[in-house]
């Protein structure tokens, strides 16, 4: 008898013995309890077999609600909440097993001690009870594409915020709560029941049913004062829901506890009639779920019993008693029965998740501009080309995918052609499909400093047609094209250049604009070369003996480099000492070199540098023997110089030559003296006396013309020319492109023409008159002591250089 069972009553002792029914009879049997709800099961007294399933998600989404990465750990775990009582041969029976890794519908645990539990661990994959999403916009006000960089500009910029949840299960999800931190640079109005506290907005949502969407939206500004990367904040949400994210739950969940199942059996008034009754006795702490007993007579099939799943409960240490049934038999009857049986069990499903969105960065957008032309200045009245470079470097923390420039070229320039444009990254060159250029006349951006010479025009360049331009931070894209300039006025005082440029991330992006730093500007200098110079021998004492003085002074607007004075010495000469000053006194700078040529010692005077205004005398003694030519002895050799000196006001440019290659930069070309139309003076065998206002031009057509005084002398000397200025007045009717210059080719087509005319006028006289002419020269015209050139015996000056005869 067990000890811990109560005393009988007297009515049970009186009662016929009933056979040994041990619970241990009834192991490895499944009770097959329904499952109920917990609420019911709440109501019944006593302890219950306690079966969990409780599932924890963390994950983590992108901003579209697609998971990204996801942890869902799962816990099965069967207790025994009695302080009394152990259970046994406990079976767990579950549902919907294919999204875990459990192993198996059945779980098995032999027994339980008091307030002992078994846990069995799991995992979940595949499944998604719900998702959070987050729309944020740099560029609202665009509805096509939604942008996450952003651009540096001293007004705040638009932002949108739109956070939204979805309930992807069949149950109903409780306490939903959505959090996101909101950076410092950004300002949102809240709407919607979303509370703002402490640098982070709460939005409760609370109970989600199944299927559910709800969607919260807020417009803010943004305020960006920095190039790094923003941290845009981290949205996250967390859900509660009474069934488990993996949908599996408990079919079966039974076990036994300490319970006594016997038949009462009286033998009724009438003999050989036997009153029967099954009775249960619990005799544990636990609630007990009757859910079969079937009895038969032994040797008998019929079902004396058939009892399933009893509406009543036994409560803890009570017991059931069925009707009573009448049993014929003339002895004592035997009985067979089955009984199932179960503590009652409450089953609990459960699923806490929590997940968070990826964080994004936003980009900035930030790039420094320089535009720059090859030169600040351009030479009055020249065809000239610069070269225009436009650099942006992307300083900021976004990639730049788009640009459009709006470029201003000044009407002193040509407008440049798209075949022109040269377009680098990083160094190299990018595909003409990739940009795109247009030009309209007049300029768009500059209002004040335009250029006389013409409306302009506008090149609207946009860079990243093709696709993505992708220039990286840190990166530079060049933009260089040619400028030609082909009459610049001195009018152009001042020309501004700007341009603007406009550049994106995104297609539909937030556009940040900037302008270069410094505006290139251009102006027309006025410069003309104005020089004087002439030789003179003056005998001193003693046969053979001279001083010979050569002048040079600049009188032009800028300083000369590398002047080369020239000069020959008749063959029976020799130099004796020389010396050279200039405005601060001797030059020691200079340079001579000699070598023995055609005529005698050709001596070279090189000076470096000659300044505005300077006057320099070279000074040297010669002497010699024999018969004195006094024409040699004067004879002007001329001077070559090279450019001028520039300076800040006049950089150094490219100049549209069109003289052949063959032609040297160590040029005379225009000279003029204030008040006075230009003149061109010739650079050997000639000198200049620019100082004569008086003096006039010999002929019209000849002092409009510009010429490369040594070409002019070597294209002469080619082709047997002596007449020099007749020569001049001929060759302006050559100037095939009407431009004013003689270049070499346009000389020497004159030059042939000339010689064909000369032998058709005279063809037949030629000899006779050069010998009559040998005789008569001597005395129908005199030599130019200063130039050589020969003129009338009663010309009163030089028809050349203006020299005026004694």
């Amino acid at each position: 008898m067990d000890p811990l069972a109560p005393a009988p009553s007297q009515e049970d002792l009186e009662q016929p013995p009933v056979p040994d029914l041990a619970p241990s009879d009834l192991t490895g049997e499944q009770a097959g309890a329904t499952i109920r709800s917990r609420a019911e099961v709440e109501t019944v007294p006593g302890d219950k077999l306690e079966g969990t399933l409780h599932e924890i998600e963390t994950t983590t989404l992108n901003s579209d609600g697609q998971i990204i990465k996801q942890t869902v750990k799962g816990t099965l775990t069967v207790n025994n909440p009695s302080a009394e009582d152990r259970i046994y041969d406990i079976d767990v029976m579950l549902d919907n097993i294919d999204a875990t890794d459990i192993g198996g519908e059945h779980v098995s645990v032999d027994e339980l001690e008091p307030t002992k539990n078994h846990k069995m661990s799991y995992k979940v994959n595949g499944k998604q009870m719900m998702t959070l999403r987050e729309r944020l916009d740099t560029n609202p006000s665009r509805s096509q594409e939604r942008s996450l960089s952003v651009a540096m500009n001293e007004d705040p910029g638009e932002i949108s915020l739109e956070l939204e949840v979805e309930n992807m299960s069949g149950v109903e999800l409780q306490d939903v709560v959505v959090t996101r931190p909101i950076p410092d640079v950004m300002h949102f109005a809240m709407t919607g029941g979303a509370e703002f506290d402490n640098g982070i907005v709460t939005w409760n949502v609370g109970r989600l049913n199944a299927g559910e969407k709800q969607v919260i939206s807020m417009e803010g500004t943004i305020e960006v004062s920095t190039t790094k990367a923003i941290k845009a904040g981290q949205a996250s949400a967390t859900y509660r829901a009474d069934s488990t994210l993996s949908n599996m739950m408990f079919r079966e969940l039974d076990a036994f506890c300490r319970g006594f199942t016997y038949m009462r059996v009286r033998e009724d008034e009438r003999p050989d009639n036997w009153k029967c009754q099954a009775i249960f006795e619990n005799r544990s702490s636990f609630a007990v779920d009757l859910v079969k007993l079937q009895v038969r007579m032994k040797g008998s099939d019929e079902l004396l019993f058939d009892i399933h799943d009893v509406d009543e409960d036994v409560h803890p240490y009570g017991k059931w008693e069925s009707e009573e049934r009448v049993v014929m038999a003339q002895s004592e009857p035997d009985f067979t029965y089955e009984l199932s049986y179960s503590v009652l069990p409450r089953a609990i499903q459960s699923t806490e998740g929590s997940m968070k969105l990826e964080e994004k960065k936003l980009q900035v957008l930030e790039a420094d501009i320089t535009k720059t032309y090859s030169t600040s200045g351009l030479r009055s009245y020249r065809a000239q080309k610069i070269q225009s470079v436009m650099t942006l470097e992307n300083k900021g923390s976004s990639v730049i995918n788009l640009m459009r420039i709006t470029d201003d070229i000044p009407g002193v320039f040509d407008a440049p052609t798209q075949e022109q444009l040269t377009i680098k990254l990083d160094g190299k060159a990018i595909d003409d499909e990739q940009f795109k250029a247009e030009l309209v006349e007049g300029v768009t951006i500059e209002k004040e400093h335009k250029s006389p010479d013409g409306m302009g025009h506008t090149m609207t360049l946009t860079v990243g047609t093709r696709g993505p331009l992708g220039l990286k931070p840190g990166k530079k894209i060049e933009i260089t094209y040619p400028l030609n300039a082909p009459d610049p006025s001195p009018n152009n005082t001042r020309v501004d250049a700007p341009a603007r440029i406009e550049f994106s991330a995104e297609r539909f992006g937030p556009i940040c604009t900037r302008e270069p730093s410094e505006t290139p500007s251009i102006k027309v200098i006025h410069n003309r070369r104005n020089f004087s110079a002439g030789k003179q021998a003056i005998p001193l004492g003693g046969k053979g003996r001279y001083e010979v003085l050569i002048l040079f002074e600049n009188n032009g607007d800028t300083a000369l480099s590398d002047l080369y004075i020239n000069d020959v010495l008749p063959a029976q000469f020799e130099i004796k000492d020389w010396s050279m000053k200039g405005a601060e006194g001797k030059r020691d700078d200079v340079k001579m070199t000699s070598e023995e040529g055609e005529g005698g010692l050709h001596i070279v005077w090189h000076v470096p540098m000659v300044d505005k205004g300077e006057r320099l005398e070279v000074s040297f003694d010669i002497k010699g023997s024999g018969e004195v030519d006094a024409e040699a002895l004067n004879r002007f050799h001329g001077v070559h110089f090279g450019d001028e000196i520039e300076t800040d006001e006049l950089p150094e440019v490219e100049v549209a030559e069109e003289e052949d290659s063959e032609e040297t930069d160590e040029a005379v070309v225009e000279e003029s003296t204030e008040g006075e139309a230009a003149t061109e003076e010739p650079a050997v065998e000639e000198a200049a006396e620019p100082e004569a206002d008086d003096a006039e031009e010999s002929n019209e057509k000849e002092s409009k013309m510009n010429w490369r005084e040594d070409v002019l002398l070597r294209v002469m000397e080619a082709a047997g020319i002596s007449d020099r200025d007749a020569f001049i007045e001929f060759a302006a009717d050559y100037d095939s492109d009407d431009n004013g210059y003689l270049k070499k080719g346009e000389l020497e087509d004159a030059a042939k023409a000339w010689n064909a005319r000369e032998e058709a006028d005279s063809a037949d006289d030629d000899s006779e008159e050069s010998d009559s002419d040998d005789g008569s020269e001597e005395v129908n015209e005199k030599l130019c002591e200063i130039c050589g050139v020969l003129n009338p015996i009663d010309a009163k000056e030089c028809s050349a250089c203006k020299f005026a005869f004694i």
